[in-house]
């Protein structure tokens, strides 16, 4: 009986150790979700926060129980799904996206271009936005700026994309563009240069002449000999100079 009994005992300790060895290898078994079938370049949401764009391959680790996920691209429908994750378990999930509409994407050489299709604002460049399907009419505008006209054939899900250049008004036909006014005759830096010319030419003009008559005659003839004629009644004497 003894015998008998620690072989039971032996088994039992044998199978709580296969048991936990099992628990331990689902532990260390990977536990998440793996994505399939999604589009390039779609925006994936667990639980509403992002956590990467397609392609995402492999196992994306998770914790156990139920998540949501979201998967969006423009030009397709949202993908969105309830599924459970659970232990030592990778959950397959399909992606089924619809395409729905196309995609335009515009920039332009200005800042804040504005954008309309069909007529219709859509927003400011850069910009990237969806459209209905056909022939649409695209204006990009700016002030100050012609603007830019172009049409698009839009298929769902693709994407057009335009690199717009908008051309400056002139001056003359352009309200935003602040011009300076000329300058006036004051203003102008020969008015001063012939006003400096003229006011020196004028003062040699009055100096000259006077310094001249301020001389005595004998001084202004230049002769070496003068000779001083008294005056015989009230008034200037006379004096003359010659050369000999």
């Amino acid at each position: 009986m003894l015998n008998c009994g620690m072989r039971v005992l032996r088994l039992g300790i044998v199978v709580a150790i296969l048991a936990l060895l099992a628990v331990c290898r689902a532990e260390a078994a990977e536990t998440g979700f793996a994505l399939a079938g999604a589009v390039d370049g779609a925006d994936v949401y667990l639980d509403g926060d992002k956590i990467g764009t397609t392609p995402l391959s492999g196992t994306i680790p998770c914790a156990v129980g139920e998540h949501t996920i979201r998967v969006a691209r423009p030009g397709y429908a949202p993908y969105i799904d309830v599924f459970q994750v659970r232990q030592g378990k990778v959950t397959r999930i399909e992606i089924d996206m619809v395409p729905v509409s196309g995609v335009l994407r515009v920039g332009a050489n200005v800042e804040r271009a504005r954008v309309f299709v069909d007529g219709q604002f859509v927003g400011e460049t850069p910009l990237e936005v969806e459209m209905k399907l056909g022939a649409r009419t695209v204006r990009v505008s700016r002030s100050g700026y012609r603007d830019e006209v172009f049409t698009v054939h839009s298929v769902a899900g693709q994407l057009v994309e335009r690199q717009v250049r908008l051309a400056e008004l002139p001056p003359g036909l352009n309200p935003y563009r602040v011009v300076e006014p000329p300058p006036r005759w004051y203003e102008r830096w020969w008015v001063w240069t012939v006003g400096a010319a003229g006011v020196a030419a004028l003062s040699v003009a009055i100096l000259v002449p006077a310094v001249y008559f301020t001389r005595s005659p004998c001084d202004r003839l230049g002769a070496d000999v003068c000779l001083q004629v008294p005056a015989t009644s009230p008034g200037p004497s006379l004096r003359l100079q010659g050369t000999f």
